[in-house]
């Protein structure tokens, strides 16, 4: 149920991606097989000096565990704890960001190499990554925790988490706390979720998952709550997607049934809408190599009605694809897989989906295809689409940037180092975050290499 990243096909599947994650775990590396080993770029990494400006109004980016104890993981008593005034807001960040001439630098590595981790930016504006693998399998799931501060440049250690996991869903709640659910561990999915309080750096478990469930999507609504979505529920060389959804209580610490989206599916993406609803598309809804299927069916859920309703779907079915809201409420979706067979390549096609009139439109495709990539929002309107899997099933190093008002893709500064399936983050200033990956298309290895890229002007 997880495709590396590194091992999809050609040579192989991704036993991170779906079809490899728990596949490829100690039962399904066959996924693994990727073809190509993974494509190392090493670039001159000078750091030109940075201009500052000033955002534009309106401009917007996207072991075992112990008693459950979840409702008390906002601890305010800490002195400074961004938890201290209920809102998790004393530390914001500066509004000013930081431009230079579209080149990736790198910066301080992992204190541990790793892929297929979740990540999520805190309050204070630092970055926290939870989880992940080693190798190319879940029984290399890490539970280390590690937190990025950008006025430094470093990480610093942050306590491990209950119990280790790849592909783990996380998401800071509004209490500033950061909620980590499901993922996978020696090749099956899990059903656990915890919680960690910057305040005083401790998890406590948070409650169980209604069913055990790897590469979903958490999604925090305007409420709140954490809405999660689909996942693979099975373990195994194949598995098999859900439509089920829950969401998670902050309050009392519990895991609810929400209302069951109407097509089962994993890798799918999860896009929070202006309106408080979140808009659900494609992904897998099966793995079995060349006869697993991928939808271009999208849903909307309703939190107030805990409802889903049907909306138009994609051009194309898609999985390991990404998507992010953009400035005027609609949404970017780019690249990815159209289907699980070794044959098909990764795409460059992207489309655009507005809420108001529920209609996809194509826009420009991206200059190189990829799939299991990192796609950013920044601060200032533009999106960032950055290494992943190019057609070859290779790692690429190559990025580019989406500019909304032109409707065009257009390259920018490569990477040091070719990745795919890294953590990444736009960063308060601007600048965006990418750390780790893997190396290959197997996932054979993984690197702790981060880098940090700063956008040229517009």
């Amino acid at each position: 149920m997880e495709r590396y990243p590194a091992t999809r096909r050609r040579s192989g599947s991704f036993e991170g991606g779906f079809g490899a994650i728990l596949l490829i775990d100690a039962l399904a590396l066959l996924l693994v097989v990727a073809s190509g080993p993974a494509a190392y770029l090493y670039l001159n990494s000078s750091h030109p000096s940075p201009i500052i400006a000033t955002a534009a109004p309106g401009a917007q980016g996207s072991a075992t565990p112990g008693p459950d104890a979840s409702h008390l993981a906002a601890d305010s008593s800490a002195p400074g704890s961004p938890l201290a005034n209920g809102s998790g807001a004393s530390a914001r960040p500066s509004p000013s960001l930081v431009y230079s001439d579209g080149s990736w630098t790198r910066t301080d590595p992992l204190p541990q190499a790793r892929w297929a981790s979740a990540s999520v930016v805190l309050h204070d504006g630092r970055v926290m990554i939870v989880g992940g693998a080693s190798g190319p399998s879940s029984q290399d799931a890490v539970a280390s925790a590690t937190i990025f501060d950008p006025s430094t440049g470093r990480w610093g250690a942050a306590t491990d988490m209950l119990q280790p996991r790849d592909y783990p869903m996380a998401v800071t709640l509004t209490d500033g706390s950061v909620l980590v659910a499901g993922g996978s561990r020696d090749g099956q999915p899990l059903d656990t979720a915890e919680r960690y309080n910057p305040g005083n750096g401790s998890w406590v478990a948070a409650g169980r998952l209604n069913l055990p469930r790897s590469m979903g999507a958490l999604t925090l609504l305007g409420d709140g709550r954490a809405l999660v979505t689909g996942g693979g529920i099975e373990g195994g060389p194949g598995w098999g997607s859900t439509a089920s959804a829950e969401i998670f209580n902050p309050k009392t610490g519990i895991w609810s049934i929400a209302a069951p989206m109407a097509v089962a599916r994993a890798r799918q993406t999860a896009t929070l809408l202006v309106d408080g609803e979140v808009l659900v598309a494609g992904g897998a809804t099966t793995y079995q190599g060349e006869t697993g299927s991928v939808t271009a069916a999208v849903e909307i859920y309703d939190p107030k009605s805990d409802s889903w309703r049907e909306a138009a779907p994609m051009s194309k079915p898609r999985y390991f694809h990404g998507a992010t809201l953009l400035g005027d409420g609609r949404v970017l979706v780019a690249g990815g897989w159209y289907a699980t067979s070794n044959s098909d390549p990764s795409h460059a096609t992207a489309e655009i989906y507005d809420p108001a009139t529920d209609k996809w439109v194509a826009t420009a495709p991206m200059t190189k295809a990829r799939a299991a990539y990192s796609l950013v929002g920044l601060p200032d309107g533009r999106v960032l689409a950055a290494g992943g899997v190019d057609p070859d099933y290779k790692a690429q190093a190559s990025s580019e940037l989406f500019d909304p008002i032109t409707g065009a893709w257009k390259a920018t500064g490569d990477l040091a180092q070719a990745v795919m399936w890294s953590a990444a983050e736009a960063l308060p200033d601007g600048r965006v975050l990418v750390a780790g990956g893997g190396l290959d298309a197997s996932a054979t290895h993984a690197t702790a290499v981060c880098e940090i890229y700063s956008a040229p002007p517009r």
